[in-house]
């Protein structure tokens, strides 16, 4: 998790008239590092053609991904495999060892194709042995939603990126799926914890965000606690191990420095029509009164099973 520069802050009014100090940058603007400029150069955002809440919505979110068809979807397709064996693998040599075989080299034999197996049937399980579809799907919606936050370095408040801790490998791991630490643009480090669920059911989509939302409030607690006590012996800045040692706390406050996220993976037909969708964010955490401390992010893609079962097959595909 590496930090990453506080851009400047001119010090302007949002349009609805709430004062943050800072200049409104739609999410839908934001296409990744300086040189991500083009969809080829591995960014997701402008694939996914985000739309931001309007400006007084009571919770700021985006939906995206309608029109994600065609070279489109096969190029998101391969960056979220690509992001997959990168958290599995890290460093280790089993990351070339797939990518080899992904760019038409031979199959690895005996331990080392045993490990290489080992990592990819955590998340994908393996041709001879399949996992569950909604495991696989889970991970694809937090796949989707960690690179989302990578690519964006501002908010639309001007909270700059400062760390995202990185995505599960397993999406039946217990704890929290998701947490971000920005500094706002009065120099103070923030935090947002996330839940991340995937949505593929007849019901709204909105209640799929409503038991996400109650698992933060009934477990956002318990989910911080697993996260922040490793993170106060690896973090070497002192601001940012102040953070951590406090967050526990400050989450309890519901403080103005805390707020929580819900993701949905889901395909385009369940995508949400209003805020209202996310009322349930509001319900839970009433004491978070800006709109920036309750977000929101909806990828609805066309067949969102089927992309993720491409996805699985590209991970394959590098065995």
């Amino acid at each position: 998790m590496k930090p990453v520069k506080k851009p400047r802050c001119p010090g302007i009014l949002r349009e609805c008239g709430e004062m943050f100090g800072c200049p409104e940058i739609p999410w839908s603007s934001q296409t990744g590092t300086e040189e991500q400029t083009t969809t080829t150069a591995g960014s997701l955002t402008p694939l996914l053609a985000l739309i931001d809440s309007v400006a007084k919505s009571p919770v700021e979110y985006v939906v995206g991904g309608a029109r994600l068809l065609g070279n489109d979807r096969e190029i998101a397709a391969q960056l979220l495999a690509e992001d997959s064996m990168l958290l599995a693998c890290g460093s280790a040599p089993a990351l070339d060892w797939w990518r080899s075989r992904r760019a038409g080299g031979p199959s690895q034999t005996g331990s080392k194709l045993k490990s290489l197996e080992a990592i990819v049937s955590i998340a994908f399980g393996l041709p001879a042995s399949e996992k569950n579809t909604d495991h696989i799907q889970g991970h694809i919606a937090e796949l989707f939603w960690g690179r989302l936050i990578e690519e964006r370095k501002v908010c639309r408040d001007g909270r700059s990126l400062v760390q995202a801790h990185p995505v599960k490998i397993d999406a039946l791991e217990p704890g929290g799926d998701g947490l971000v630490v920005y500094k706002d643009c009065d120099d103070s480090l923030v935090f947002r914890l996330w839940e991340i669920k995937k949505h593929d059911s007849t019901n709204n989509v909105s209640a799929t965000i409503g038991r996400a939302s109650s698992q933060l409030a009934d477990r956002g607690h318990q989910y911080l606690a697993k996260l922040v006590g490793p993170a106060t012996l690896s973090a070497t800045d002192p601001e940012i191990a102040d953070l951590y040692d406090n967050m526990i706390e400050l989450w309890y406050d519901r403080s103005e420095r805390s707020g929580i996220g819900v993701a949905i993976g889901t395909s385009d037909h369940h995508a949400p029509g209003s805020h209202k969708s996310f009322g349930t964010l509001r319900k839970r955490f009433p004491e978070f009164t800006k709109a920036t401390q309750t977000e929101g992010i909806v990828v609805a893609i066309p067949d969102f099973p089927g992309f993720a079962e491409r996805v699985k097959e590209i991970v394959w595909s590098g065995l």
